[in-house]
């Protein structure tokens, strides 16, 4: 069967919508496995597409934004130059080949399929993949290297990173590649910056597995972009390098805090020392087995002490002359008035004015009575002072006092 044209502008010259577009492709779709596309930078070219018989889609010209957007099992797209953000957005089985660069995005989401880019790719390819075990990882294969964030939250899918031609052939994989990744696995051949999330990826060389893996694959995206010369070249094994997902087993122990003693002493302080001891030759009759608990006597390990009155009320701490409310009201409460006046002519001259008018009350703000009901109201316990008799005048010392300056800075 020939293959159908689809044209991405109209009898006028004038570009056809993205829209208008995609229902022309899609209408081409249902009664030919094979489509030629014309595009003029359209949107969505090969959104989930799918024919009885297996479909064909080569476009050529300007592409736009997500080609092969939902790639369906089955569709086989080929860009004939460079392609656009999103390549293989949502993929779940399309086999999407760009034979030139392409912009970001590249397999975001993507969740099964193969998309083989014959140049480089921008910023956070190969983010947020899925992984259903019943079906194939999804493949990205890159002739030439990666922006950065690259692999982010990537879930399972593997990725091939050439470093041919690359954009940035001093940095392969881009800043800091691999975070949040969580499975997966990311070939690359080249340099880079050593800027990868070691909480989440382990560098190293492939191991006999993923290498045969990699030997098995190669020629097929060789053949994809017409580069089979370079299959000798590519398949060097000492200029590759692995990112491995760390394994959720390995996270709970990164994040498990300071190593257990009993386990630091098994796996590092006996294997150190051969399983020995390291002070056995100093003392060799010295009992080595683990001490217990001293509840008594000198050597005694933990011993209680009184806290009481150890730190201040949050009133007494907020109070900017240090007023401990908290005696005051117990004096109150023993009905013993007169010595809490007295206590508290102990930190103002002037406790109606400064308690009941002045203050901001710091005391209340943070009074911790506000998580039952309210807070002490200070203000009204400051102005019940103003009746209270005054203190008996101490005699005088026959000296006299100079003050500089007026009001409160005098």
């Amino acid at each position: 069967m020939s293959a159908t044209v689809v044209k991405g502008l109209d009898e006028k010259g004038q570009r056809i919508s993205s829209m208008d577009f995609e229902a022309m492709v899609r209408a081409a779709a249902e009664t030919s496995s094979a489509i030629q596309v014309e595009s003029m930078g359209q949107h969505n070219l090969g959104i989930r597409l799918q024919h009885e018989d297996g479909l064909v889609i080569e476009v050529s010209g300007p592409t736009g934004q997500r080609l092969g957007c939902m790639g369906m099992p089955g569709t086989t797209i080929t860009c004939k130059g460079a392609a656009s953000d999103d390549v293989g957005y949502l993929n779940i089985g399309a086999e999407i080949t760009v034979l030139g660069d392409a912009t970001n995005g590249v397999c975001n989401a993507m969740a099964n399929g193969k998309v083989y880019i014959g140049g480089s790719i921008g910023a956070r390819g190969l983010t947020m993949t899925k992984w259903n075990p019943a079906y194939d990882k999804p493949e990205l294969w890159v002739l030439g290297s990666t922006g950065d964030s690259f692999a982010e939250f990537n879930c399972g899918g593997v990725a091939v990173v050439c470093g041919v031609d690359a954009k940035n052939p001093g940095n392969i994989t881009g800043y800091r590649p691999c975070v949040g990744m969580v499975g997966g696995t990311i070939f690359f051949r080249g340099e880079m910056d050593d800027s990868y999330s070691r909480n989440n990826a382990r560098l190293a060389v492939p191991t006999d597995e993923q290498w045969q893996w990699l030997e098995d694959n190669m020629p097929a995206f060789l053949a994809k972009i017409s580069r089979d010369d370079l299959q000798s070249s590519l398949l060097v094994r000492d200029e590759w390098q692995v990112y491995n997902a760390v394994s959720p087993q390995e996270r709970a122990l990164i994040f498990s805090g300071p190593m257990p003693m009993a386990e630091f002493r098994n796996k590092h302080w006996n294997k150190a020392f051969g399983g020995g001891d390291p002070l056995r030759d100093l003392a060799p009759g010295l009992d080595r087995s683990p001490i217990g608990a001293v509840p008594t006597g000198d050597m005694r390990r933990k011993k209680p002490f009184w806290a009481n009155r150890e730190s201040a009320a949050p009133c007494t701490y907020f109070c900017p002359v240090h007023i401990p409310t908290v005696d005051r009201l117990r004096l109150i409460r023993e009905g013993r008035i007169d010595e809490a006046y007295e206590m508290l002519l102990n930190y103002t001259p002037l406790p109606a004015s400064i308690c009941g008018a002045v203050c901001p009350n710091l005391c209340m703000d943070n009074c911790s009575r506000q998580g039952v009901d309210d807070a002490i109201e200070v203000q009204v316990l400051g102005r019940s002072v103003g009746t209270a008799k005054s203190p008996e005048v101490a005699a005088s010392l026959g000296k006299k006092v100079a003050i500089v300056g007026g009001g409160p800075a005098g």
